[in-house]
């Protein structure tokens, strides 16, 4: 259906009230970072949407916008449950944030039974932080504004992790080329400055552990996030960087976290891309 042929005034009132609506939200709210439409309206919407588009970033012209359903005016790219294999398979050039349900569906689930553990939040979040892009994980309330128990617990154990290790993480981008990860279980991400690159194992690490495309700058200090002492390691010309992992760090009861270890190196990077 042509809704401005078959209905004009209709057509006319809706157009207006979601137009209404956004403005609302940019204008009683203080300083909006993000908004998404969220909307896949028809062709024939457009010119009216466009002006809607126009009009929102006047109200907010540091907002970054989702690119779905206003194409080329968008900021960011949102693939919907499914990640990314590397930086180079992004169906957008655009910034992107992979959005993933923690449970069966977007709404609120019941079941429990269907939630994602919080080493899979972990394990995502870090994999996709090493393609240069961020990770929304979806959860939602009930009809009473509540989250499901297991939700919660899913999420506070990212956040444990993320108080420990979030240093590998916030403000961070991913290394050049192919040398966002090492083998399946190594993902790498760097300091703005480029002063350090934190390789974060996914699995943990035995009594050394061997990182061949990082240069660690000689004589500096190592350290594994969440531990003060800083770590024994050597350059191997056939095995990368050695680092020694102190045998009180092999009791479960010593480690800073539960999963996925980060290690902080000052490293000059100067591996050749593979």
């Amino acid at each position: 259906m042509d809704g401005p042929r078959s209905d004009p005034d209709g057509y006319a009132r809706m157009m207006a009230r979601h137009r209404e609506s956004i403005r609302e939200l940019l204008s009683n709210y203080g300083r909006i970072d993000m908004l998404c439409l969220d909307v896949a309206m028809p062709a024939f919407c457009w010119p009216e949407l466009k002006q809607t588009v126009l009009m929102a970033r006047r109200l907010q012209p540091d907002c970054l916008f989702r690119d779905r359903g206003i194409g080329a005016y968008g900021d960011y790219h949102t693939p919907e449950n499914w990640i990314p294999d590397s930086p180079k398979s992004r169906e957008s050039k655009l910034p992107w944030m992979v959005i993933y349900n923690l449970g069966s569906q977007y709404s609120y689930d019941p079941n429990g039974a269907n939630y994602r553990p919080g080493s899979w939040i972990v394990e995502n979040l870090i994999d996709i932080c090493a393609k240069g892009g961020n990770f929304m994980v979806n959860a939602s309330p009930d009809a009473q504004g509540l989250w499901h128990p297991e939700a919660v617990s899913r999420l506070e154990y990212a956040g444990d992790w993320l108080k420990v290790n979030g240093e590998a993480i916030y403000a961070t981008r991913p290394r050049d080329g192919s040398l966002w990860k090492e083998g399946d279980a190594i993902r790498f991400t760097r300091s703005k400055d480029k002063r350090f690159i934190y390789a974060i194992c996914l699995r943990r690490p035995g009594r050394t552990v061997a990182i061949k495309s990082v240069r660690a700058k000689d004589g500096s200090r190592m350290t594994m996030l969440g531990v003060n002492e800083a770590l024994s390691w050597r350059y191997d010309k056939g095995g990368g960087i050695i680092i020694d992992v102190p045998a009180s760090l092999q009791v479960e009861a010593n480690r800073p976290c539960k999963s996925a270890y980060a290690f902080k190196i000052e490293g000059e990077d100067a591996a050749p891309d593979r």
